[in-house]
C-alpha cells in the first residue's frame, strides 16, 4: 500500500557506497514502515543499484528540467536541479522528504521531527549552524583590509551577488544558511513553484557550470522571503559532521559534544570522502569510526 511520505534520494556510481549506507540506515531504524523509498535515476546503467533494489517503491530515471547554458554538465548536476520537482517526479504523496545520498539515518524521530515540522508550515529544513561548529569555523567571511577597514567575502555573499541581486549577500551574510540536504516540503507548498523559477533565474546567469550549486542559495533566499511558512529543525536532525567538534558515542547512539547532551538522529557526511573516517568520543578517549559500515 502506498504511504503518504515519499523520502526522495540519488546518487551516481561514485556515490554509491554513501547511498548503500543511508538504504540500510532507513531499514535498520524503521523508516521504510512509515514512509516509501523513491530514486531519482540519473546514470544510464544502474546496475549498480541491483543490491538494495528491492528496498526502492519508486524508481524514475530523470533528465534536467532546468534550462542549463553550459557545456560542461554532469549527470550528478540533476541531484541539484531535480529537487524543485520531487512531486513531479513521484507524484501522489502529502509530503517528500529529500535526504542526500551522504546521510545516515540514525534514529526514526528524525524522520518524525520532518514530518510533524510541516503540520502546519510548508518547510521544514535545519540551519548549517549549531554551537558546536562554532570553533571548527576557520574562515569566516569578513577579511582585515588594513586599519580599522574590512572586506566581506566568502562563498555564499559572492554568489548571493553574482546570481541573484548585487545587494543580496550584504543582506543574508550574518544569517544562517539552510542546508537543503535533508528537508520536507507539503506537496501543497508554494515553494515547489518558486524554487523551479528562482534556481532557474540564477541557472540563466550561470556560463560555466560554476553555477549550479546555487540550488541552495535560491532556496535559501526563499526561505529568507517567506520565513513564516518555515519550520526551522534542530541541527541534530541534520548533523554536519565536517563543521562539528567530535561527537559523543554511547552504545550505538551519537549526542551532541555540547551540553547537555542531545541525542543526533540524522548523519550528514557532506565534504567526506567514503573511505575516510571521523573522530568522535567514546567512553572520553578519542576513538576512530568508520563511516561507512
Amino acid at each position: 500500500m502506498k504511504k503518504k511520505i515519499a523520502i526522495v534520494t540519488g546518487a551516481d556510481k561514485k556515490y554509491f557506497p554513501y547511498l548503500k549506507n543511508l538504504v540500510h540506515s532507513l531499514q535498520k531504524s524503521k523508516t521504510l514502515e512509515i514512509c516509501d523509498l523513491c530514486i531519482m535515476l540519473i546514470d544510464d546503467d544502474n546496475k549498480y543499484l541491483s543490491d538494495i533494489d528491492y528496498l526502492f517503491n519508486n524508481k524514475k530515471k530523470v533528465s534536467f528540467s532546468l534550462k542549463l547554458f553550459f557545456k560542461d554538465s554532469q549527470n550528478w548536476f540533476k541531484l541539484l536541479t531535480e529537487r524543485p520537482f520531487l512531486k513531479d517526479h513521484f507524484p501522489g504523496y502529502e509530503k517528500y522528504i529529500w535526504l542526500d545520498a551522504d546521510t545516515e539515518i540514525l534514529d526514526v524521530q528524525g524522520i518524525h521531527n520532518l514530518i510533524s515540522a510541516t503540520e502546519k508550515k510548508d518547510l521544514a529544513i535545519s540551519p548549517e549552524m549549531n554551537e558546536s561548529y562554532v570553533f571548527k569555523n576557520t574562515k569566516f567571511g569578513v577579511k582585515k583590509i588594513f586599519s580599522s577597514y574590512y572586506k566581506i567575502s566568502g562563498w555564499s555573499f559572492k554568489n548571493y551577488n553574482k546570481y541573484f541581486r548585487k545587494d543580496l549577500g550584504q543582506d543574508l551574510f550574518f544569517k544562517p544558511l539552510f542546508n537543503n540536504g535533508v528537508f520536507c516540503m507539503r506537496s501543497d507548498s508554494i515553494f515547489w513553484k518558486l524554487w523551479k523559477n528562482e534556481y532557474q533565474n540564477a541557472l540563466n546567469k550561470a556560463k560555466t557550470s560554476y553555477g549550479i550549486k546555487t540550488d541552495q542559495l535560491s532556496l535559501n533566499k526563499l526561505i529568507y522571503e517567506n520565513f513564516q511558512k518555515i519550520s526551522i529543525l534542530d541541527s541534530t536532525n541534520n548533523w554536519l559532521i565536517f563543521k562539528s567538534e567530535p561527537t559523543i558515542k554511547v552504545g550505538d547512539s551519537f549526542f551532541t559534544p555540547s551540553y547537555p547532551r542531545r541525542k543526533i538522529n540524522i548523519f550528514h557526511f557532506t565534504n567526506f570522502k567514503s573511505n575516510e573516517k571521523f573522530i568522535c568520543l567514546e567512553n572520553d578517549i578519542h576513538n576512530h569510526i568508520s563511516i561507512l559500515k
